[in-house]
């Protein structure tokens, strides 16, 4: 009916309408937008947007991965040793209790071992996209959104190694041999971080050399960003690990402040658009249907392990029990690992029991739908969301720093 051209225009323009509709007459965040009307033209709706048509957009869901998540880790806010070494063993424990919850309700539903430990690792990590999209929506500025944005880039690494080791596992070893997978896990692990440095190094150096030109900087980090997604690509690695890496090094090394203050995110908002209306369009209305009862309990499972591990650290984290109520909310977005699954669903339901595949693809619309708002909900608990207006909803803002 369309060609690819007509297709993306088509996508850029209905998210962008869908977006302000969801943001000035409902109070949504715009991300909910995008994934409503991704699902009404893909298989949940007119089907005008196939998997083929996902496919054919990876390139464009990559850079935006890359782009959104060097903004999250030059977003985590610098802060003294002690609290640093604090909010490290949060995370930690965010992803520990929480893994550890979901891979508990799965193993009792009957799952293997080792699948159980690949969908229980999915579910680690906070969205980037939607945490720093919304953010971006609602003007979050303050120290408990700089402790959101912490304890994503953590659990975000966290979810890499994890998925990382229980994909080899689970996909491309058996027996015998799962000791080889998890060194080959291993080294991509540590490749991830080599390449994460090296951008970080490019930056910095050519940032010295180049001075403080916005415009110049700005073609700096943008390259670097595109040439680590691409060599990630060609190392067969995850973007999620090398980018956010790139980003947070790149701040807490650079103490001259020869890196101009550009707001990156901003670049990422025609991707991000395309993003969340592919992955409306990969979903389907009809698996949530069915698995919703199991969707709802993996994401009170997995609610359930965040909130009790923040609050278990409120006191070392500066907060009270509401706060601690606030943070779990903010944490609920499904992470973007689970998000590049998305395009390529057919290995995944061939890999996986199709029941538990099911179950995660309806978690992760589930999550998708609930995850922005749950987000907005958090920053305006908080009382951090500076530009959320319900009458207006008034611009999409400056990327938060």
């Amino acid at each position: 009916m369309f060609n690819s051209i007509q297709l993306f225009g088509l996508v850029l323009l209905g998210g962008l309408a869908a977006g302000e509709v969801s943001r000035r007459f409902f109070a949504l965040p715009r991300t909910t937008g995008y994934v409503v009307f991704g699902l009404f033209l893909g298989q949940s709706g007119l089907q005008w947007i196939s998997l083929e048509h996902i496919e054919s957009a990876e390139l464009f869901i990559d850079l935006a991965l890359g782009l959104i998540l060097f903004e999250l880790g030059y977003s985590v806010p610098p802060v003294s040793a002690a609290e640093r070494k604090s909010r490290l063993w949060a995370g930690l424990s965010v992803s520990l209790v929480t893994g550890g919850a979901v891979f508990v309700v799965l193993l009792a539903w009957g799952f293997s071992l080792y699948s159980a430990l690949f969908a229980a690792s999915l579910c680690l990590a906070t969205s980037p996209a939607i945490t720093i999209a919304t953010t971006s929506d609602v003007g979050a500025r303050g120290d408990k959104t700089g402790l959101l944005f912490t304890l994503v880039a953590v659990t975000g690494c966290v979810a890499f190694v994890a998925v990382a080791w229980s994909n080899s596992v689970l996909f491309d070893y058996h027996g015998a041999q799962n000791l080889s997978a998890a060194t080959v896990a291993s080294q991509k692990v540590f490749v991830s971080m080599l390449l994460g440095v090296a951008c970080a190094g490019l930056v910095l150096v050519g940032a010295e050399r180049l001075g403080k030109h916005p415009e110049h900087q700005h073609l700096l980090i943008l390259g670097t960003i595109v040439l680590g997604v691409g060599t990630s690509i060609a190392l067969e690695i995850s973007a999620l690990l090398p980018m956010l890496i790139f980003g947070y090094i790149t701040r807490v090394l650079d103490r001259e402040k020869h890196v101009a203050a550009i707001r990156i995110a901003s670049d990422a908002r025609i991707f991000l658009v395309i993003t969340f209306v592919l992955a409306g369009a990969a979903l389907d209305v009809a698996v949530l249907a069915k698995y919703w009862p199991q969707a709802l309990t993996l994401a009170l499972a997995r609610f359930a392990g965040q909130f009790v591990a923040v609050y278990l650290h409120r006191h070392r984290l500066g907060l009270s029990a509401g706060d601690s109520v606030n943070l779990a909310i903010g944490l609920q977005p499904m992470s973007s690992v689970a998000l590049v699954l998305l395009f390529d669903i057919q290995e995944l339901n061939s890999s996986l029991d199709p029941a538990l595949a099911g179950t995660l693809l309806a978690t992760i619309l589930l999550m998708q739908l609930l995850g922005p708002f749950a987000t907005q909900v958090s920053i305006k608990g908080f009382g951090e969301a500076t530009r959320l207006n319900k009458a207006t909803g008034t611009g999409d803002g400056a990327a938060v720093r």
